[in-house]
């Protein structure tokens, strides 16, 4: 179990650092991070819907959730992961990577608050210094910060925020024992891909639209490369692709909470290449803001670690009560059949 989400892990943390730069060095020179997110949305469908017809070609018909239930499910999750990654995008013409990377990790606290909405975490004081200690470091680390932009700060925000809501409700679907039809991570892409469109488009409209003529969006580098910004944007939607079916990999094995951590794990290595590879700044006051996030992240994975090693020991503690009842019964009921010879 263990070594399958390392492993899980070890192929999520490339693609999720390197679709980070990816799209940093792509919006230097497309302006319309929008239009390049809804390319994307576009290019996942299309291959999970190709996937699917391929694997529906060599074995079984795979399953097809029911409007109701997509509406019920899957409409919240697809139109916050949109708006999440919509958000996350648009926040990066704004702010570095760094300060982007750091701001984003405060999405755990927006998972904690939905965990316990939705009754998926029980209330501790821990959880509590969890947040405290996150959300101290992320003040530290935007304190007085020479790069720091407050509409990109409030759209990074904002898309961890519709973080914590998109990981709550996935895990309470990818996780319920009673629906198996959408705990494959494939089938979750192909179902929520759809939903994702609906905020995106409008958005697009209202914030890009208007600074556009019909030719801009086939304009990369001053000239008129429609092949060239195609190949860009699908080779981006084939990342996130990969890094989506991941994430959701990760999901059905762990929670919500401890994705998240894996996420601010990747993320100090992210910090690390965006130092050295564009230069960005990081304070003494920065740094210690890094340090007592890490350290909120840290006493998230012993808590998380303490909590599952109890839960296994309650439930080899109950099987072996059981069992043991069981054999009672068992010598209770072969003394009671000797009598009943005895007596005949």
């Amino acid at each position: 179990m263990i070594i399958r989400i390392l492993a899980i892990a070890a192929l999520y943390y490339p693609l999720s650092i390197g679709l980070t730069f990816y799209q940093k060095w792509l919006l230097k020179n497309y302006k319309f991070p929008l239009m390049v997110v809804c390319g994307h949305y576009l290019i996942k469908y299309g291959a999970a819907i190709f996937i699917r017809f391929l694997c529906e070609l060599c074995g079984p018909r795979r399953v097809r959730l029911s409007w109701k239930e997509q509406l019920r499910w899957l409409a919240p999750i697809g139109i916050c992961a949109s708006l999440d990654i919509g958000l996350s995008n648009w926040a990066l013409e704004y702010v570095t990577v760094s300060l982007y990377t750091m701001a984003k990790s405060s999405g755990i606290l927006f998972i904690v608050a939905f965990s316990l909405l939705l009754r998926l975490e029980k209330w501790r004081i821990s959880l509590g210094m969890e947040a405290a200690f996150i959300a101290s470091g992320l003040f530290l680390f935007t304190w007085r910060s020479s790069q720091l932009d407050l509409t990109g700060l409030l759209l990074v925000e904002l898309a961890a925020a519709c973080t914590g809501v998109r990981w709550s409700v996935s895990q309470l679907v990818m996780q319920n024992e009673d629906n198996h039809a959408i705990r494959n991570p494939l089938d979750m892409v192909a179902h929520v891909q759809p939903w994702m469109l609906i905020p995106i488009v409008p958005l697009i409209l209202m914030f890009e639209g208007s600074k556009m003529s019909v030719i801009d969006p086939f304009v990369y580098q001053g000239e008129y490369a429609p092949l060239t910004i195609f190949a860009l944007v699908f080779i981006g939607g084939m990342i996130a692709l990969s890094m989506e079916l991941a994430e959701y990999l990760l999901l059905v094995q762990t929670s919500g909470m401890t994705l998240s951590v894996f996420g601010i794990i990747k993320e100090v290595f992210t910090l690390l290449l965006a130092h050295f590879a564009h230069g960005d700044q990081i304070s003494g006051v920065n740094l210690i803001g890094l340090l007592v996030c890490m350290g909120g992240v840290a006493l998230h994975g012993m808590n998380r670690h303490r909590q599952h090693s109890r839960l296994i020991a309650s439930k080899a503690k109950a099987k072996s009560s059981f069992s043991a009842e069981d054999l009672d019964l068992m010598h209770l009921l072969d003394g009671s059949d000797e009598g009943n010879g005895e007596e005949m």
